[in-house]
Parts: structure tokens; C-alpha cells; sequence
């Protein structure tokens, strides 16, 4: 299914690249994105989920980041129970070759870590935001020796059908991910 996936993206990566006669770099400038993204990290690992994660684009410059906390870090359970969980961060980062107006290719490269831990349901600890909410989670203490280092690599698209707004699917090594990217510049200007 993956290499189908990429497959098709790179026919047609291909087929607009060689319709476009050239990448208008001009126009990155001044374009500035946030996003939010639905990822499947860590994918082929042991340690794959859904989570959210957020980017942020800025010149054609493309950044990600993705976080899947421990499983049972905000269970409201209290016990004596201690869940064997794991943790895992995704960084990707990249340029936006614009093949024409309203789409953008980009090579992505990037770092993934995983952990495992144990959460502690014995233990509860509060947050307090300013607004006083207060966020209850349980700790997470990662176990010696289980860090795993990771390097990722992939491509996306970002396809622009309004100036702003635009819509990314990445697919790397180690995530596939889908979102949408705001440029906010874009409503100051109208």
C-alpha cells in the first residue's frame, strides 16, 4: 500500500514537473504558513499511532514537529497499576518547490526518537494554565537504555486552492501524515 501511495505521488510529481517548465521560486516570498497535522508516526516500528502534530512554513521553509505521549499518561485511574508505555517525537523539515501556482512538492528530512517508560498510576500531578484549568497526568519516567534514534526522510505535497489556505499530505519513513496550513498574512492583505 505504501509504495502504491508513493508511487502515484511521484507519477505525479513527475507529469506536472515536466508540464511546468521551471520552479518559480518567487513565489515562496513572503508566504507564511501554520498548520496542524493528523499523523501516523512511527510507522514500521513497534511503536506506530495516530496523533496530532503542528508545522509551521515560512519562505517555502517547511518545519514539523509531532508528539505521541505515553498511552496512559492522562488516564484518570489511581491505583497501584504501572503501565509499560512508550513515548515518541517526530521532526521533519524541508523546502516547497512551488511546480506551479496553487502546488508545491518537498523533499523532507528528519529525526525520530522513541522510549519506553513506565507511567506511574500511583502518582497524579496538576498543571494550572493561567485561564485556571488545571490539567491532571500521571508521570512518565523513561526506562534506561530504550531511547531509539531515528533518521527519516520522504517527500510531501502542499496544494493551494485558495491563497489562504493549503492542504499537505507527507509521507516519510517513519509517518504519513495529512493537514492543512493557514496563511494568515494572506487575510491582513485583502
Amino acid at each position: 500500500m505504501k509504495r502504491t501511495l508513493l508511487t502515484i505521488l511521484l507519477a505525479i510529481c513527475s507529469i506536472v514537473a515536466v508540464n511546468a517548465q521551471y520552479f518559480d521560486l518567487s513565489l515562496n516570498q513572503g508566504r507564511y504558513e501554520v498548520g496542524i497535522n493528523l499523523s501516523q508516526v512511527a510507522t514500521n516500528t513497534k511503536y506506530s499511532r495516530l496523533t496530532l502534530g503542528g508545522s509551521v512554513m515560512a519562505w517555502g521553509v517547511y518545519l514539523g514537529i509531532t508528539t505521541a505521549l505515553p498511552q496512559h499518561r492522562y488516564d484518570n485511574t489511581v491505583s497501584d497499576t504501572k503501565w509499560n508505555d512508550d513515548k515518541v517525537v517526530l521532526i521533519n523539515a524541508g523546502y516547497q518547490f512551488p511546480v506551479l501556482k496553487w502546488l508545491r512538492v518537498m523533499p523532507l528530512v528528519g529525526y525520530m526518537q522513541s522510549n519506553e517508560g513506565i507511567t506511574d498510576a500511583s502518582k497524579l500531578n496538576a498543571e494550572a494554565d493561567d485561564d485556571a484549568s488545571i490539567t491532571l497526568y500521571h508521570p512518565y519516567k523513561v526506562t534506561p537504555g530504550s531511547r531509539i534514534h531515528y533518521f527519516d526522510f520522504g517527500g510531501g505535497i502542499s496544494v493551494q486552492p485558495l491563497k489562504w489556505f493549503s492542504i499537505n499530505l507527507i509521507y516519510t519513513r517513519y509517518s504519513i501524515q495529512g493537514g492543512i496550513g493557514i496563511s494568515i498574512p494572506s487575510f491582513s492583505n485583502e
